[in-house]
């Protein structure tokens, strides 16, 4: 029965807190990538300029999909994100046909994230590939603005609020009104999950060779000895899908890509873990 349907019966019903108070101490900021024509380093879409020395990610023989290129530069300017490197643009590529989940070990190769030397000016736009092919993500120049994430509803500092009905529904207005009805972008801080909000364990896990697509992985023997270090992964990007980029990830989900602390730090992106959630 819903908060309405106890209301129009009579039947009282406690008074709803103030739920941006209860969960402001929990919240984290984050960056919002917002799709713009300013001229500047960070973009999604178009061509990667790799280095001369760095080769285009590829799955058996064919390139991944080019998703988004991020200055460091322009992402500190915004907000200093501690644990990523100072200098340098981070690369981000997706197997756009298959759009592997992320909790099968087998899926490894399927996303690429690169840190390479930055750009010394803006980037140019550009929607064709080298042959004059239209190429699957159009250009968009990337704006940072700062956000305040709130943890999800299925994290401890939330659950043990012990909110009510009402208050999981203005939890979840709080958590939206930031990114004003625009796709939810956006780099560290807490994420979005439209499923369930355990995907640094799931990370941890399956990167470390245990299936997750059902309980098999979280109850595996080895499991207990991984699970601590599921606190050192860090959300990297989120990338929602997108109507104006034609983009859509499933049923109406969401990419999250996600690194540990202490390999960000080192500029090593390589063991990178990508998660895919859908309605």
């Amino acid at each position: 029965m819903s908060f309405l349907d106890r209301f129009r019966r009579g039947k009282s019903v406690e008074p709803i807190r103030d739920v941006a108070a209860l969960t402001a101490p929990f919240a984290a900021p984050a960056l919002q990538l917002r799709l713009g024509d300013r001229p500047c380093k960070s973009h999604v879409g178009g061509l990667p300029a790799l280095p001369e020395t760095v080769q285009w990610p590829t799955r058996n023989g064919t390139r991944l999909g080019f998703l988004a290129r991020l200055s460091l530069q322009e992402v500190h300017a915004a907000l200093r994100v501690p644990w990523l490197p100072g200098s340098g643009a981070l690369l981000f590529f997706y197997d756009l046909d298959k759009q592997p989940w992320g909790f099968d070990p087998k899926d490894r190769g399927g996303w690429a994230v690169l840190h390479v030397e930055d750009l010394n000016a803006p980037a140019v736009a550009t929607d064709t590939d080298e042959k004059g092919s239209a190429l699957p993500v159009p250009f968009r120049f990337v704006e940072f603005s700062v956000v305040q994430s709130i943890p999800g509803c299925d994290r401890e500092q939330i659950t043990a609020l012990a909110l009510s009905e009402p208050e999981f529904e203005e939890l979840e207005r709080i958590t939206a009104a930031p990114f004003n009805g625009a796709p939810r972008h956006q780099l560290a801080g807490f994420p979005s999950p439209v499923q369930g909000d355990e995907m640094e364990l799931e990370a941890q896990l399956v990167s470390h060779g245990l299936y997750c697509g059902n309980n098999s992985g979280y109850l595996d023997p080895r499991a207990e000895a991984l699970r601590p270090g599921a606190t050192d992964w860090r959300l990297l990007l989120q990338f929602d899908s997108d109507d104006d980029l034609g983009l859509m990830w499933g049923d109406a989900g969401m990419l999250y890509f996600w690194v540990r602390e202490p390999a960000a730090l080192a500029g090593d992106f390589s063991d990178a873990w990508l998660v895919l959630q859908c309605c």
